[in-house]
């Protein structure tokens, strides 16, 4: 039994004249345990043997001293210093240790010094760590940093607090010591990698001779799984650039390396044989998955007849056992076997998996995409209501290309009415439907010629979407085509619709999904098509049919009684003669001009009347046509929002154009507004009575 375990099995008895036996046993036999030692003398101290556990680690001080192994003795003479309460009696013996330890590297002294390890004020252990610390960098030592491969120090600044290092597309590269444990991975004596200082060529013509005995020496040197970035900055300066691609092709092909997960992500081990690796593979598969299993597989089941014959055996079991609760991976399972090399004896037939009632469902739910197009083509050879499955597909899947074969799949075998219901429902319910809708936009977009249905209605359904949960997905690539070339200037720039592009300039500053910029590119656009939209529309005229006669009849009574009759009076003044003290004259020509004025204006806002019709007005908000209810405690008074023409504050009777109406449109009832300097809460809103307006 080891020193440790029986050391910490005779404290933990408490037998402590049988563990000092032991201990002087192992002193004489092998003192070099040095970290056994210091947890045993720490559980002494733990067991309230201070006394014996300084003792016990005194002998071994001192005969880690007579064999002069100074950096052993260092480290025990730094737990001296970590337990006394007076390490700077110590600073004699450990100077004497650190020098013996690390004298030799070229900095020492100046290390030594910059640390100031003779202040009487200083702790010596805390002095020498530092000095360790600093000598781990010293010159000649060398490292591996991630994104430059192996690197030697070739200066060490303790002013400056850094020390620089040498790799090969840089030079004199910083690294601050406080970070240098994060960033500088130590190239201990026999690692791969110091070859590369020592003898460059020879270790470029090993990895050009043998890439994947070469991985192997830097899998051994490092001692742990690497990711292929890793492998990749090891062999900076020793395999080319222009090379890398295929010198890693070959070197993961060794058979001793094993490979777990997948993509960038994906980590290379070594094994000691062959046989070991497929132990690993085969134990890596069975802890696995389905999904993980599928990728073993599809990684590995080459590397041997007997792995192959394991991985689809066992994989033919799964897929078996997952057909009840879920075929989509037993058919993905038995679809992949298909194609591996190993022997197997198949438990279920796996086109009765995707020709049930439930095919679509099957289908949509199989994550590799090329195994679900085989599914479909599959369904379209097999399957007697193959259209219905793939329209069915056509709503649950997510997959652009699928969706396109499904589509063409149709167009090919004469189905255009199925073809065109499946776009005209993705097109009516885009939120429902939203990879369906967002695979058709994309379509229309990528075409030369612009479709009958690239109109102003999609143009109008893909802002919506920008802003929509649903699209989230695709939000980014919904707006790229707001871009020049896209769908949306394309529709903007080819489709005469003055009425649309009004909306859609109107519509686009209340969408801040859309960037800015964007939203200026497609309004310049439709202004560019349409030069009039520049111009602000007229604000309408809200008013009541009663009103609007009212005024008609005005406007008629001015062009056919008031300007005539004021025409014959400005020329009988005019006939008075001395038209400068003609009074009448004046009078007649300033009446002309108001008449005059009094018809334009007339004529403009009945071109712009809107007739208020009690019949369409909504109650819901407060809007022109409504009767709104106000309570203020006690205080309760109703206010009537009609048109300019029928304002009537003394009745309550308020145009639309006015302060309280603005105060009041587009509340609810129970909302607080504030109405002539007062708070007041809605009550009710209803249609406002035409027989109670105000003539």
């Amino acid at each position: 039994m080891p020193f440790r375990d029986n050391a910490q099995r005779l404290i933990d008895q408490k037998k402590f004249d049988e563990l000092e036996s032991l201990w002087m046993s192992q002193l004489d036999s092998d003192p070099s345990d040095v970290d056994s030692f210091i947890a045993m003398a720490r559980l002494l101290r733990k067991s309230e043997q201070r006394t014996q556990s300084d003792t016990l680690l005194g002998l071994l001080s001192d005969t880690l001293l007579e064999k002069k192994l100074w950096p052993l003795r260092l480290q025990v003479l730094k737990e001296f210093g970590r337990l006394s309460k007076h390490p700077a009696t110590l600073r004699p013996q450990i100077e004497q240790a650190l020098r013996g330890a690390h004298g030799w590297h070229k900095n020492f002294q100046r290390v030594y010094n910059f640390a100031g390890f003779t202040d009487p004020a200083s702790n010596p252990v805390d002095r020498a760590e530092k000095i360790e610390t600093w000598l781990r960098y010293d010159e000649g030592e060398m490292y591996f940093m991630a994104g430059r491969g192996a690197g030697i120090v070739t200066e060490l600044n303790p002013d400056l607090g850094i020390a620089r290092l040498d790799f090969e597309k840089d030079k004199r590269v910083p690294v601050p010591i406080g970070a240098a444990a994060k960033y500088l991975v130590p190239l201990p004596a026999g690692h791969v990698l110091r070859e590369k200082f020592s003898d460059p060529e020879t270790l470029r013509s090993e990895a050009k001779k043998s890439p994947a005995q070469f991985f192997a020496r830097i899998l051994q040197s490092f001692g742990r799984p690497m990711q292929m970035a890793e492998v990749r900055d090891a062999v900076i300066g020793i395999v080319p650039e222009e090379k890398w691609g295929s010198w890693w092709t070959t070197a993961r092909k060794n058979p001793q390396i094993v490979i777990s997960g997948g993509g960038a992500k994906a980590t290379y081990s070594w094994s000691s044989s062959s046989g070991e690796a497929d132990e690993a593979i085969k134990r890596d598969f069975d802890r696995a998955d389905p999904k993980g299993k599928l990728d073993l597989a599809r990684k590995h089941s080459a590397r041997s007849k007997d792995l192959a014959d394991y991985i689809s055996g066992k994989l033919a079991s799964e897929a078996a056992r997952l057909a009840p609760r879920d075929p989509a991976a037993a058919w993905q399972i038995a679809a992949t076997l298909e194609a591996l090399p190993g022997e197997y004896t198949s438990e279920l037939d796996p086109k009765s998996l995707i020709t049930g009632a439930l095919a679509s469902r099957v289908i949509a739910a199989v994550s590799d995409k090329p195994l679900r197009e085989r599914a479909l083509k599959q369904v379209r050879e097999m399957h007697p209501e193959w259209p219905k499955v793939f329209s069915e597909v056509f709503f649950i899947d997510e997959d652009p290309r699928i969706l396109s074969l499904i589509i063409t799949s149709l167009e090919e075998e004469g189905h255009a009415e199925l073809r065109d219901r499946l776009i005209d429902e993705t097109l009516r319910y885009p939120r429902r439907h939203p990879r369906a809708f967002y695979w058709f936009v994309k379509q229309l977009n990528e075409q030369e010629t612009l479709s009958e249905k690239a109109n102003y209605n999609l143009l109008f359904q893909v802002v919506d979407a920008i802003s929509s949960d649903e699209f989230s997905a695709v939000r980014a690539r919904l707006k790229d085509m707001f871009d020049h070339g896209g769908l949306i200037l394309r529709i903007i720039s080819g489709v005469d619709n003055e009425e649309q592009a009004r909306k859609l300039v109107e519509t686009l500053d209340r969408y801040g999904a859309i960037e800015e910029y964007r939203r200026e590119t497609a309004k310049h656009a439709a202004l560019m098509k349409f030069p009039h939209l520049r111009e602000p529309e007229a604000e309408p005229v809200y008013a009541t049919a009663q009103s609007l006669e009212q005024k008609r009849a005005e406007l008629t009574n001015l062009k056919t009684v008031e300007i005539p009759a004021n025409s014959r009076a400005l020329q009988a003044a005019r006939e008075m003669g001395d038209l400068r003290e003609n009074f009448e004259y004046k009078a007649a020509r300033a009446r002309a001009e108001y008449l005059s004025a009094r018809v334009g204006e007339l004529a403009s806002e009945i071109s712009r009347v809107q007739v208020l019709n009690p019949e369409q007005v909504d109650t819901s908000i407060v809007r022109v046509g409504t009767k709104v209810a106000l309570t203020n405690g006690d205080v309760r008074r109703e206010v009537t929002i009609l048109g300019p023409w029928e304002s009537a504050p003394e009745h309550g009777v308020y145009s639309n154009q006015s302060d309280v109406a603005k105060a009041l449109l587009g509340h609810a009832p129970g909302d607080l507004v504030t109405f002539m300097g007062n708070d007041y809460q809605i009550e009710s809103i209803r249609i406002w009575s035409a027989a109670a307006t105000p003539v």
